[in-house]
């Protein structure tokens, strides 16, 4: 007798459980705080952006550009890794091809990145510089 008591408290219990879940997952999957993006305009935000940082930086006035040739007016043979995420957080890392990245170097890389980044009338914080060598292993 105990057994079958116990046995229908528990399946009753079960079934209040499973019954509130049911009606709690009803009235979630209507309510989203997230506003739909479909796919297309998704991918047209992301080229449009992808353009405007391209342009931002590599065009004719682009800051790489200049950065690119005012490095090699001073002895610096680059490669540049760059991550961007929006015009206000940007990562580059300089890789000199010909030259070790010693303190000195590293310091004198971004010198010369940041005076043109002011000259631009960019704004410094939007920028993270790192400077490194053929020999540096991927760092972020």
């Amino acid at each position: 007798m105990k057994t079958r008591k116990h046995t229908f408290n528990l399946v009753t219990a079960l079934l209040a459980f499973v019954t509130l879940l049911f009606i709690n997952m009803q009235e979630v999957e209507g309510k989203t705080d997230i506003p739909f993006t479909d796919g297309a305009e998704l991918q047209e935000g992301n080229n449009r952006m992808l353009q405007e940082m391209e342009e931002f930086l590599y065009g004719q006035k682009g800051i790489m550009e200049q950065v690119s040739n005012e490095l090699l007016k001073n002895g610096y043979r680059t490669r540049t890794a760059l991550a961007f995420f929006s015009k206000d957080d940007i990562q580059l890392k300089f890789i000199l091809v010909d030259k070790e990245a010693t303190k000195s170097e590293q310091e004198k890389v971004k010198s010369i990145f940041f005076e043109l980044v002011e000259k631009n009338n960019l704004d410094p914080k939007a920028f993270s510089v790192k400077v490194g060598d053929e020999n540096d292993g991927p760092d972020w």
